[in-house]
């Protein structure tokens, strides 16, 4: 099969991505960061980051490029994030990508964000001093697998019939575990964001010293919810409405025990879905799965259930920065879409574009 070259963009949140791929090989992916331009909001400002966007695009597209050593005339489609994500940042991706469709006559493929981190596992570095023009294009055959995406904006179970046909199986049911886990962070001050420096100071304390509830243990869904536990966290840190200091060890041993309660939510949610189905692999993404700790308690879930999976070891990316919203996934997952239908040139964002309706 002919060798796809796609320019892939995302800007479905707060960072400014563009990559360069050839089938599932990331020649090149680059990632403009606006972390510190959202610091003093202790969030992301949809605003800010729009803007950010715009002044971002150009040079990161022209960094890609020249990373993967590639010119215009070689790439053969342009790849684009079209949700979900928030509106205004999805809007500089798409108006770009249209634009660069049209200037260099290239096909433009939509892309959901989720399929993007479910297929990022499929992703694979070019290997050393290979030719571009030989390196296979060809779909992996997948039937059955179980993709787990946990990030800051979305906690869920898919199952991933094959490429292209998905259900959720189960999902939060209000925040998701990356967002709590932020927040809870913030409450601790420890500035943005959070996420990151409540993983390094788990490191330093004891996951057994706060016992959090493990919520839903009496529904028969595999859905989540993490609102309960950023409530106890809170009331625990809350004295007559006056959150109280705490010691340093004090605040490593809290970071260890609201990530033990978070993961331990998802993997026991995980283990009620092994024992009650088979499946042929299991996969996890999104910005959360970096975490280290979560990677060894899925993985412990899985080997206590080996015999409901046919290949029990976890997949994830081949490289943590392709945990965090990128447009290599976005690349990887648009060769699908090249393969079985082609681009269209017409799109619009769609801020909440599920899995179960591409």
């Amino acid at each position: 099969m002919k060798n796809n070259l796609i320019l892939a963009i995302d800007t479905s949140c707060d960072d400014t991505s563009v990559a360069v791929t050839s089938g599932p090989y990331v020649l090149g992916n680059v990632i403009a960061s606006q972390t510190e331009l959202h610091r003093q909001y202790g969030g992301v400002f949809p605003t800010v980051a729009k803007q950010a966007h715009k002044e971002n695009i150009a040079p990161t597209v022209t960094s890609a490029l020249r990373r993967a050593g590639i010119t215009w005339d070689e790439i053969t489609a342009i790849a684009v994030t079209q949700g979900p994500g928030l509106a205004p940042a999805l809007e500089v991706g798409i108006r770009a990508a249209q634009t660069y469709a049209s200037e260099h006559n290239l096909p433009l493929i939509p892309v959901n964000h989720l399929e993007g981190h479910l297929l990022s596992v499929l992703a694979r570095p070019k290997p050393r001093d290979a030719n571009v023009q030989k390196l296979s294009s060809d779909l992996p055959v997948v039937k059955n697998a179980l993709g787990i995406l946990v990030s800051g904006g979305n906690t869920l179970f898919v199952q991933v019939k094959q490429i292209g046909k998905y259900e959720v199986l189960g999902q939060t049911l209000d925040d998701a575990a990356g967002e709590c886990l932020d927040k809870i962070g913030r409450m601790l001050n420890l500035g943005y964001p959070a996420g990151p420096v409540i993983e390094q100071f788990a490191k330093l304390g004891n996951p057994k010293a706060i016992p959090f509830p493990l919520p839903l243990t009496m529904t028969k869904t595999y859905d989540l919810s993490f609102s309960g536990l950023k409530t106890s966290a809170r009331n625990l840190l809350e004295d007559n409405g006056v959150l109280q200091p705490l010691k340093k060890q004090e605040v490593y041993d809290f970071c260890a025990s609201i990530q033990f309660a978070v993961f331990r939510h998802i993997t026991y949610k995980l283990n009620k879905l092994l024992v009650d189905q088979k499946f042929s692999q299991i996969w996890l993404g999104g910005g959360v799965a970096a975490n280290a700790t979560l990677r060894r308690m899925i993985r412990e879930t899985i080997q206590a259930n080996s015999d409901r999976v046919a290949n029990p070891k976890l997949l994830t990316p081949y490289s943590k920065k392709l945990c965090m919203d990128n447009a290599a996934m976005i690349g990887v997952a648009a060769r699908t879409k090249r393969i079985q239908k082609g681009g269209g040139e017409q799109i619009g964002r769609r801020p909440r574009w599920g899995l179960e309706e591409i």
